[in-house]
């Protein structure tokens, strides 16, 4: 009896002792607050800090690594957390607003394992943190001025061109560039679009011995800054305008040379500038201006301070939004501060404070007042129109009654695509205008940007005979119509269909050639024959103008001619001995130049393919591609321009614009899931906006700005990237199951 007393003491021993050590160690089946959990699997593995997670169980959140710290706020079950750190059983997170540290315990951790990413097949050039693509047109065979001329001292600079610099993008120059284009792995399209420059310029290019090189050659673009070494057109007017204000002696040498360096020190000393010998935007622009100081003028005291001047700090380089940090906050704080939007610090943190004054300043100048500062924002926000909060502007007297369609603002709204133009306006948009009624016969001359009678009188005419209110001003409306593809011309009559054999206007040209400006029976025929074959869309109204010309040159780029948009006699030649029977292909694949689809592309040959590991590299090689929305089977053509962490575009022309704005209904930073079809046939699953944004090169199709273009990413590639890109991948996946139900 004693032993089975000893047998059952130890039994209960060990019972409790199993007791206390179920006490001790947590039940994975169980949280600390009793709530159930699935029993612990194999942690996410992610490539790096921060990442995104959730909470198990209702957690604290610590001020720093103790519990015995401040309690900052009780984070919920299941809410969405960013981890930024761990150390020990401790983690260090991001909620909302809130930033300290949690248990570890109480979180879904992940293993932090650095993944070597896979390389793409073509890498993409990566540009100098001093310049990007922003301030480059394209540049291609016809173009002249001081941007051609650059260029091509750059191309002799790198043994790819011979002779001197002249300005003109002929056959040489050309030639040269496709050269350049080989021997840098970029398309061999001869045509300089606004990256290859950038890259020309400000990265390191192979020569034509192959080897990679930093160029002297300075940029044609007036932001970038000079330095020693640079030579060019612009150093030999800087020097002789030095030369004339008594900075710098002798004759211009064309090179940024120490003497230079010299007198722009003493320039910038003089007047109030950083005295570094760097001819920076404002050291050039100052310079160049006229009302600079000269070596022997004396400074005038400034005795009274304009309530909102024109800051002297630099203008951000970047786009600022919510979390932005920096130099670049610090200067938007400061400058909102002056105008009493802001009242907070200038930390460059950009927070709650500084978001919400931003979208009071945004609307307070008829911008969109999303919180978000770009290009539109600045372009008010920096200069003397900036308004103080509480102040209005004046209202500028209009005699157009009310209401009006096209009724004009007192403060204009410069992140429209629209801007309303009437008489005695001046400048690009009026030139453009003015192109595209002479283009239609309602305007004769030059476009010579200045909006008088003549211009008034053209634009009446025109809103007449598309149905609009004759007012002479071009507001939105009339603009859509005259851009939009479908605008009546000034000799083309809506009643009397012709009888079958009579003969149309003549032709204006008598040379045989037609090209943009050319109208009559010639023109007609040829647009027919383009239509047919499935290179133009819409009427053939015997009026060559800019889509004509564009749908000129993808003929004649898929028949291997000279693809200058001119239909000389070897293309009409070629045009009249090819059957439409033997080109239907033309309207089932898109082609090298403005990439034209005239019928519904195939779901079944859509692929969803990841951005990094694939299309990537066929947008770089590739960067004309057609935009298909599957949804209306509308499309337009887009030139992609930049390649991140997705595709940077714009519209070719403005008639692409239009179909665009179409399908979204204007201008939004909404997605919608999209087919995007590239010159080598290839079709992928994407998604885009339509809100001009930042970066322009295409100057003449109503876009003010670029667009963007999202494919499919990893989870991962997405959380890094952040909110924005979770909504184009959540479009995509959407799109991509409507897709398969079209098959």
């Amino acid at each position: 009896m004693s032993q089975l007393k000893i047998r059952l003491r130890t039994l209960m021993a060990i019972v409790a002792a199993l007791t206390l050590l179920v006490c001790a160690v947590p039940v994975s089946g169980f949280t600390a607050s009793g709530s159930e959990q699935t029993t612990e699997e194999a942690l996410e593995t992610v490539s790096s800090y921060p990442y995104t997670t959730k909470t198990k169980v209702k957690v604290n959140l610590r001020a720093s690594r103790s519990t015995r710290s401040t309690l900052l706020k009780k984070i919920p079950a299941d809410a969405e957390i960013t981890v930024n750190a761990v150390k020990g059983s401790w983690a260090e997170v991001q909620y909302k607003k809130y930033s300290g540290y949690v248990k570890t315990d109480y979180i879904v951790l992940k293993e932090v394992k650095k993944v070597k990413p896979t390389p793409t097949p073509t890498p993409i050039v990566t540009l100098s943190p001093e310049e990007d693509a922003g301030g480059y047109i394209i540049l291609q065979k016809g173009a002249e001025g001081a941007e051609v001329r650059s260029l091509q001292e750059a191309l002799i600079e790198l043994g790819f061109l011979t002779g001197s610099a002249d300005g003109k993008f002929g056959a040489s120059t050309e030639k040269a560039v496709i050269a350049f284009q080989q021997k840098n792995d970029y398309p061999a399209t001869g045509i300089m679009d606004a990256n290859i420059q950038a890259f020309l310029y400000s990265g390191q290019p192979k020569n034509s011995a192959g080897t990679k090189t930093s160029i002297r050659t300075l940029s044609p673009v007036k932001e970038v800054s000079m330095k020693k070494g640079n030579k060019g057109e612009a150093v030999t007017e800087l020097q002789q305008k030095l030369i004339d204000l008594g900075y710098l002696k002798g004759t211009p040498t064309g090179t940024y040379d120490t003497n230079t360096i010299g007198a722009v020190r003493s320039f910038q000393k003089k007047n109030g500038l950083t005295s570094n010998g760097t001819a920076d935007a404002v050291t050039r622009e100052l310079i160049m201006s006229g009302t600079a100081l000269g070596a022997k003028d004396t400074p005038t005291p400034t005795v009274a301070i304009t309530p909102s001047p024109t800051p002297t700090m630099q203008v951000p380089a970047e786009s600022l939004r919510n979390g932005s940090k920096g130099d670049d906050v610090k200067l938007l704080q400061k400058r909102l501060k002056d105008l009493k939007y802001y009242k907070g610090s200038v930390d460059g943190k950009m927070g709650k404070g500084t978001v919400n004054a931003l979208k009071e300043f945004q609307k307070a100048h008829g911008l969109k007042d999303d919180g978000v500062a770009g290009e539109a924002t600045y372009a008010i926000l920096f200069t003397d129109n900036a308004l103080k909060k509480g102040t209005t502007p004046t209202p500028q007297p209009t005699t157009i009654p009310t209401p009006v369609p096209e009724a004009a603002t007192a403060t204009p709204d410069t992140s429209a695509s629209w801007p309303t133009m009437r008489k005695n306006d001046s400048g690009t948009n009026v030139a453009q205008l003015q192109e595209a009624l002479i283009q239609l016969g309602y305007l004769s001359g030059k476009a010579d940007g200045n909006y008088g009678d003549k211009t008034v009188s053209a634009v009446k005419a025109f809103q007449k005979a598309n149905g609009l209110t004759a007012d002479g001003t071009a507001g939105e409306q009339t603009q859509r119509a005259l851009y939009g593809g479908n605008a009546k011309a000034a000799n083309v009559k809506t009643t009397a269909t012709p009888k079958p054999g009579a003969t149309a206007a003549p032709a204006t040209n008598t040379s045989g050639t037609l090209k943009i400006g050319s109208t009559g029976s010639d023109v007609k025929t040829l647009q027919q024959k383009l239509i047919e074959l499935g290179y133009l869309k819409g009427s053939a109204d015997g009026v060559f103008g800019k889509q004509t010309a564009s749908a000129v040159k993808a003929y004649q780029k898929a028949s291997n001619l000279t693809a200058d948009g001119v239909a000389g006699s070897q293309t009409l030649s070629s045009l009249s001995s090819v059957a439409a029977s033997n080109n239907a292909a033309a309207s089932n694949k898109t082609t090298a130049t403005t990439q034209k689809t005239t019928v519904t592309p195939s779901a079944a040959k859509v692929q969803y393919a990841n951005w990094y590991e694939k299309v990537k590299s066929v947008a770089r090689n590739y960067p004309y591609a057609t935009v298909y929305d599957f949804a209306t089977g509308i499309s337009w053509q887009v030139h992609i321009f930049s390649l991140g962490a997705h595709a940077d575009y714009e519209p070719v022309t403005a008639n692409d614009t239009a179909r665009m704005e179409k399908v979204f209904g204007g201008n939004t930073w909404n997605p919608r899931a999209v087919w995007v079809i590239f010159s080598d046939g290839s079709i992928y699953i994407g998604s885009t906006h339509s809100m001009p944004h930042e970066v322009q090169h295409v100057r003449d199709n109503n876009f003010a700005g670029h667009s963007c273009l999202h494919f499919p990413r990893t989870q991962e590639q997405v959380n890094s990237i952040g909110p924005y890109a979770t909504k184009h991948q959540e479009t995509i996946d959407a799109g991509w199951a409507a897709t398969q139900k079209m098959k």
